[in-house]
């Protein structure tokens, strides 16, 4: 029997972001013994640096994807499209097309929200944006959040229904810790690590500013920071390298991945990621949950599914400086306490957001819109 064809549309890296990531990964899992997949490749950017920046360049090349995407359709004759949509008015009017040409083809159409601001954009648009967008949404058979917290989005423009909760998921394999190599290396202190890239509202300044504040306190475990990512804007690089530059214990580093990345995290004690802005369900969470880390974040997207506060971490507000440096100590100062987390966040991850539970969520959701 003929498996159902199944064209899903995505970004790949580079740029190396969540929902590149996120392509990726469903394009590489067991979803293929299930499913006939293919891919189109949405990207138009190469680096995070020219994100947001609109040139002629990038015209010329949507307008080529979408006469590709026509094409693409003809020749696989899908019977769902799944169409990750964007969270600002260019991004998602970027969309429609994807979504007008996929349903007039015939095929069931599942919309993808990788993020949570996506409400926030359309209760601010104009009436006629609105109106364009409910045309559009009126196409769909379906829509996927990050997590149950986020179904609410869509309330009064899909059907409860028709909207599916899929959080993150993967598997990953760590190599040992670079510390239990030798019994001769010496460590320089506790390591603390962020990754993910420099983007204002990332919360990388309130971090370091908040490492400004553990440097003067006294009798504290010696510990250091490192974080990994890429910058996109130069004057907020500015503000947080001075920073940085007055605290020997931090170095900022690009981004790293692949077995780099892994070691990384096996070499870790503590991970801190804690966003001012809107979020999804980062990927940088999900690993450090599989990395056995206890984690300090904040309470954006769908973060709150899979850090509970003083269980596996500590799930803030806000990233206030103060408030992100007492949690720091709190770890620093507790081993049987990193210990603790730690262990709740392998278990939380093993339980919920593993490759295979992502891939049983998402076919449980192509079966019911297929069936539909």
């Amino acid at each position: 029997m003929e498996k159902p064809r199944v064209l899903i549309l995505g970004k790949l890296p580079p740029p190396v972001m969540g929902p590149a990531l996120a392509t990726e990964i469903i394009l590489g899992s067991g979803l293929r013994e299930e499913y006939n997949l293919h891919h189109f490749d949405t990207r138009i950017n190469e680096s995070v640096a020219d994100m947001g920046r609109l040139k002629l360049a990038k015209i010329q090349i949507i307008r080529r994807k979408y006469r590709a995407f026509k094409a693409m359709l003809k020749e696989v004759k899908p019977q769902l499209v799944l169409i990750p949509i964007g969270q600002t008015t260019a991004g998602f009017f970027k969309d429609m097309p994807f979504i007008r040409m996929a349903a007039k083809s015939g095929a069931k159409v599942v919309i993808q929200l990788r993020g949570s601001a996506w409400r926030s954009w359309f209760n601010s648009s104009g009436a006629f944006r609105r109106m364009a967008v409910m045309k559009s949404l009126s196409r769909v058979s379906g829509a996927i959040v990050l997590g149950d917290n986020l179904r609410p989005i869509f309330e009064g423009l899909i059907a409860d229904e028709k909207i599916f909760t899929v959080p993150n998921g993967a598997d990953y394999t760590f190599p040992v810790p670079t510390h239990s190599l030798t019994v001769d290396r010496v460590r320089t202190g506790l390591r603390i690590t962020y990754l993910a890239n420099y983007l204002p509202g990332k919360g990388i300044l309130e971090l370091l500013q908040a490492l400004e504040l553990l440097s003067q306190q006294r009798n504290l475990p010696t510990f250091e920071f490192n974080g990994y990512g890429n910058w996109d804007n130069p004057a907020y690089r500015a503000q947080c390298e001075s920073i940085a530059g007055r605290l020997p214990q931090v170095t900022l580093n690009q981004a790293v991945s692949g077995s780099a990345k892994w070691q990384v995290l096996a070499d870790t004690d503590i991970f801190v990621f804690a966003p001012t802005m809107p979020e999804g369900h980062p990927w940088s969470i999900v690993e450090a949950m599989a990395a056995r880390l206890p984690i300090i974040t904040t309470d954006r997207g769908a973060i709150s599914q899979s850090v509970l506060n003083g269980e596996n971490g500590y799930l803030l507000a806000d990233p206030f400086p103060e408030i992100l440096a007492g949690k720091l100590i709190a770890l620093i100062e507790n081993a049987a306490l990193r210990e603790e987390m730690g262990a709740k966040s392998r278990a939380m991850y093993e339980a919920e957001f593993t490759a295979a539970a992502m891939v049983k969520n998402l076919g449980t959701v192509f079966n019911q819109i297929l069936e539909s």
